[in-house]
């Protein structure tokens, strides 16, 4: 069946099914699973290049900029995964999230959102691009 979309381009899933997309000018990706098991989802694609240093402070929160060093930082990787996240909330709650809104631990494989206190749980994939999932399971 198709996928349709909201005003807003948000994809129609059908019952049972969540699920996210996510593409770059040479590559698409798409993660799909049954409610059942995983009750929202998020994925982003980025090519694995560096962010560009002016988006460092818009991206990292006062405490990742903290957290992570410099590197890491500069990796395109928290800009994905916040990305990831943001698809995978947005459904959930109908509101737009900004970066400052989400902390995203690495380490834990965790991201939270504090004005809704939840948290998601994190996959990273690097290869040639950077490929973030966040996903939360049913209660």
């Amino acid at each position: 069946m198709p996928i349709l979309k909201t005003r807003s381009g948000v994809p129609i899933w059908p019952a049972g099914v969540v699920g996210s997309l996510a593409h770059h000018d040479t590559v698409a990706a798409a993660a799909i699973a049954g409610t059942k098991r995983i009750a929202a989802l998020g994925i982003d694609i980025e090519p694995n290049e560096p962010l560009p240093e002016n988006l460092i402070e818009l991206i990292a929160t006062p405490s990742e900029q903290r957290m992570y060093d410099l590197h890491t930082l500069k990796r395109r990787d928290l800009f994905v995964l916040k990305e990831a996240l943001y698809k995978a909330y947005f459904p959930l709650d109908n509101q737009f999230l900004e970066f400052q809104d989400v902390e995203i631990n690495i380490f834990a494989r965790s991201g939270h959102v504090s004005k809704a206190n939840c948290t998601f749980s994190l996959e990273l994939l690097i290869s040639k691009n950077v490929i973030g999932l966040a996903y939360s399971r049913p209660n």
